[in-house]
């Protein structure tokens, strides 16, 4: 990890700045790309947020400043950016960032703002801290060391990005989320409107597709790893897929949950959830993944058997 005071000396300028997050922008993406936003207002420098994703998910529509999210095919892309802040992602390759990399150009300078460990040659600045508990941790600590005051909007989005990705402070070193969001609820977050908006609201369609999900679940290896899969056909047909892992890793016995989603054909995009006893990061590196211990993810170009076998040899390795 870099010091926080080396990422704080990269906004040395006005702008404008680009900020972005992985494609497929998830709680602490959009939590920690708005919560800068806000921050860089508030400083008086000028920048704008692009995103890969046509219909960034309205699920985070509560967020301030969510109106900000540029589409990457909205903006021209002769736009120059003195700067650019990838956030969420330890890399600016075009499979994590989508069309936003060809914005980033020879004379941009870049900062990686991340909680995975990725390539350590990439980007001018990297703020990379494997211990934090998301993206959204790192904006805050940098925001403090600025010495500027969490407004309510700060507060707010990061503290949704923060317990968006620990689940609630289930996973990813909930020792560090609980103070620093304890320190975002007395600066304006409101804790219980913000586990209601990210979890307590399902669409129909939603619904549909855990029912798709747990109709096709299975035990392996003694009933020790569950497995779920989407195909595309219902893939398509949308619905907030995150949470849907969840429920295969609460069946008693489970110590390794598997959701396969095959989001265009003949690839499969793969949620890992584990109590802790296996390293499911370990095992998503294996297929250029990664993640955290119990939560992790990898893209795998097959079939979902074949697909759906590698992980399980993998896995059981681990065992």
């Amino acid at each position: 990890m870099m010091d926080v005071e080396e990422a704080l000396a990269f906004f040395d300028v006005e702008g404008p700045y680009l900020l972005t997050t992985h494609v497929n922008a998830d709680g602490d993406g959009v939590g920690a790309v708005l919560g800068l936003a806000h921050w860089l207002t508030q400083t008086g420098r000028s920048y704008q947020i692009v995103i890969h994703d046509e219909k960034p998910d309205p699920k985070f529509g509560f967020l301030p400043g969510f109106e900000n999210l540029t589409p990457c095919g909205a903006v021209e892309n002769t736009k120059h950016f003195t700067r650019a802040v990838v956030l969420d992602t330890p890399t600016m390759s075009e499979r994590r960032i989508g069309d936003v990399a060809n914005l980033i150009t020879n004379q941009t300078r870049t900062l990686i703002m991340d909680h995975h460990a990725g390539d350590l040659d990439e980007g001018d600045v990297r703020f990379i801290d494997s211990d934090a508990s998301a993206a959204s941790e790192l904006v805050y600590h940098l925001i403090c060391a600025s010495g500027e005051k969490l407004s309510r909007d700060m507060a707010t989005c990061l503290y949704a990005g923060i317990a968006f990705d620990t689940k609630l402070f289930k996973h990813s070193h909930p020792e560090r989320a609980l103070p620093v969001c304890a320190d975002l609820a007395s600066s304006g977050a409101d804790p219980q409107q913000i586990a209601e908006d990210l979890f307590s609201h399902q669409t129909l369609e939603t619904i549909a597709t855990l029912g798709f999900a747990l109709s096709h679940l299975t035990l392996h290896a003694q009933g020790r790893i569950s497995t779920l899969y989407i195909d595309h056909a219902t893939y398509t047909k949308g619905g907030d897929l995150d949470p849907i892992v969840d429920h295969a890793m609460s069946i008693d016995g489970v110590e390794v949950a598997l959701l396969f989603k095959e989001d265009s054909p003949g690839r499969q995009r793969v949620s890992l959830r584990s109590r802790g006893g296996v390293d499911v990061n370990a095992v998503a590196n294996q297929f250029d993944g990664g993640g955290h211990q119990r939560a992790s993810g990898c893209t795998i170009d097959s079939t979902l058997e074949s697909a759906r076998d590698q992980l399980l040899a993998a896995v059981e390795k681990h065992l």
